[in-house]
């Protein structure tokens, strides 16, 4: 073949793929069909590359695969996601501080703008699914030397990521919230939210009594399905087989990915994903056959097939969101209050603490998702293959085995958390009143020890009693209590400290409620970086059946169909309590079955 008939529209090929190289996104969980799939790429056209040609020769192969997937096994999606917080493995219970007999994997309602006697069970059925148009195209250039070759393909995906939340509300609750817990005054149930689906689809409560209830910015659970259609990457690689004969070949490639796509935002807590996560990919693979068997006429034949990538992903920006050590997994989702320094109306057994609250709650994922730095040591792509050719049919069956180590990721030191700023709220009361006038002070109060599943003051298996609720609304186990009181100020001298009480009614003196001196703020430290991580592991099989017409042209068409079944391996979130809570990286990645239809031209 003519070299310029080739190369002008391989250029023109080459332009369009990088004009548009910059649409693509990414996430947490790895979709790995939406990027390069040896299995895909190798299915259906061995016979046209890697071949055996002249010393003066093109050739290559051009092809286009539009391919389905469809993800199965979402219960181990959930699990993924959720790890020990589900109850029986299957669901998140919801449930307010005053429900009697709160299991211990239930999320705190207090979090989330709901009613202290709220319960629901929240379900989740997480789906992925895609439609993936694969361009690739191969070269022989055995006319520069022998066994030499450049490849490179480009896949555009239409991905669709829905993690089908469904709550069954089982008391919507009536309890308002006493003065004090969250604002000066009583906050009634109307003001309140209706269900968690609203809380993580971003909804918050009206501000009352100048104080701000942020709404969930970050990681949330979407009632809607995400779409996303971005060109994945475009990679490409060249090599050189040393050994090509007519039954079999051996050779290694140089091979480069290129990002083309978005970063992670953290906006969503199952953030559909096209391509590889914005990384570069830099690595090599290995590549041979072996023709076993083959009739006299040359006609039919069996061989076998190997291909072998690893690459190396460099570090790269995204944004993700981070659990607090102490507090375990799903702690994003627990509420967290701004402080301001110094106290300027509070005293804590008689100092001044460091900080008071300054009017503002926040969901804990609005200030944890920080921009860092990402990247993955290993990735493997090993496919081996059988094949069948007869004539002009050919079939093949195969396994492919897809991995990646554990990401590691680095905070970026001018993306860190602000010293004393941050603190948990946990089930604490945050305002005292003065004794006489009921005036409101904000308090002190952090509770650097609460969890997603459970405050400091009330019992973790709630409670109802009237007695038990009155003593931990005097703040009996928040960090380091301190009976709380307030300076007057003027005039000069100052009078003494007026006790503050847990309640603007109360006519005790003595009957103060506690803050903490010092208060506890939430650090960089706390945060547990490698939670955020994961790492993906899967087995696939796949088959395809192929034909190409014999018709003697520069560009001899061919077609195939083809399918494949892939399980990907799961982990659970574990956490070390020896090591400050310390979680695993978790294994994350799809189970999913996909068809393909791939349509090329071969030429001589």
């Amino acid at each position: 073949m003519k070299l310029h008939r080739f190369f002008l529209p391989l250029l023109s090929l080459t332009y369009t793929v990088f004009l548009d190289a910059h649409n693509s996104v990414v996430t947490f969980f790895n979709n790995r069909s939406i990027s390069r799939d040896a299995a895909r790429d190798l299915a259906g056209q061995t016979q046209y590359i890697n071949k055996d040609s002249d010393a003066d020769s093109v050739y290559g192969a051009l092809s286009v695969t539009p391919e389905y997937t469809n993800s199965f096994a979402s219960k181990h999606m959930t699990k993924n996601l959720f790890g020990a917080n589900l109850v029986n493995g299957s669901h998140l219970t919801i449930s307010g501080s005053q429900v009697n007999q709160r299991g211990p994997q239930d999320l705190l309602a207090d979090y989330f703008y709901l009613p202290t006697d709220f319960q629901s069970t929240v379900f989740f059925t997480p789906v992925i699914d895609n439609f993936i148009i694969d361009v690739g195209f191969y070269l022989g250039l055995d006319a520069w030397r022998k066994g030499t070759y450049w490849w490179i393909h480009a896949p555009l995906a239409h991905t669709r990521w829905d993690i089908n939340i469904r709550e069954q509300v089982i008391n919507p609750g009536v309890n308002a919230y006493a003065a004090g817990y969250f604002t000066p005054t009583i906050l009634p149930r109307g003001q309140l939210l209706e269900n968690f689906t609203q809380f993580v689809n971003g909804v918050a409560i009206q501000n009352s009594d100048d104080i701000s209830f942020q709404e969930l910015k970050r990681a949330n659970m979407s009632n809607e399905r995400l779409i996303k259609t971005r060109l994945a990457e475009i990679r490409t690689g060249v090599g050189w087989n040393f050994y090509t004969e007519h039954d079999y070949h051996a050779g290694f490639n140089a091979q480069l990915a290129a990002p083309t796509g978005l970063r992670p935002k953290g906006l969503f807590l199952f953030e559909p994903i096209v391509g590889n996560a914005h990384h570069w990919e830099l690595g090599v693979g290995a590549n041979g056959h072996y023709t076993f068997w083959r009739n006299t006429e040359e006609t039919a034949a069996w061989s076998v097939y190997l291909d072998a990538n690893i690459t190396h992903l460099f570090g790269t920006r995204q944004t993700r969101t981070f659990d607090l050590h102490n507090a375990g997994p799903l702690s994003r989702y627990m509420l967290a209050m701004e402080m301001t320094s110094p106290a300027v109306n509070l005293l804590g057994n008689g100092t001044a603490p460091s900080a008071q609250f300054y009017n503002d709650y926040l969901p804990v994922a609005n200030f944890t998702t920080l921009k860092c730095d990402v990247s993955i040591a290993i990735q493997a792509d090993i496919v081996l293959m059988l094949n069948y050719t007869h004539n002009h049919f050919s079939a093949d069956i195969g396994y492919n085995y897809w991995g990646r180590t554990c990401e590691e990721i680095n905070v970026r030191q001018v993306d860190a958390l602000p010293d004393n700023t941050y603190a948990l709220k946990g089930d604490a009361q945050i305002f005292g009143f003065e004794f006489g006038t009921a005036t409101a002070v904000a308090l002190s109060a952090t509770e650097s020890q609460a969890t997603i599943h459970t405050g400091t003051n009330m019992p973790a298996i709630g409670s109802t009693n009237p007695a038990v609720i009155t003593a931990a609304q005097h703040n009996p186990n928040i960090d380091l209590p301190q009976p709380a009181t307030t300076n007057p100020g003027p005039p000069f001298p100052a009078p003494p400290p007026v006790n503050l009480q847990y309640a603007p009614n109360n006519s005790i003196p003595t009957d103060q409620i506690n803050t903490s001196n010092p208060p506890i703020f939430i650090k960089q430290t706390d945060l547990n970086v490698n939670h955020a991580g994961s790492r993906g592991s899967s087995s696939k099989l796949f088959g395809d059946v192929s034909y190409t017409w014999d018709e003697k042209r520069e560009w001899q068409p061919y077609i195939s169909i083809g399918g494949s079944v892939e399980f990907a391996q799961h982990s659970n979130i574990t956490c070390n309590t020896q090591k400050n809570n310390d979680c695993d990286c978790i294994t994350a990645s799809a189970s999913q079955w996909g068809i393909w239809l791939k349509a090329g031209a071969a030429f001589d």
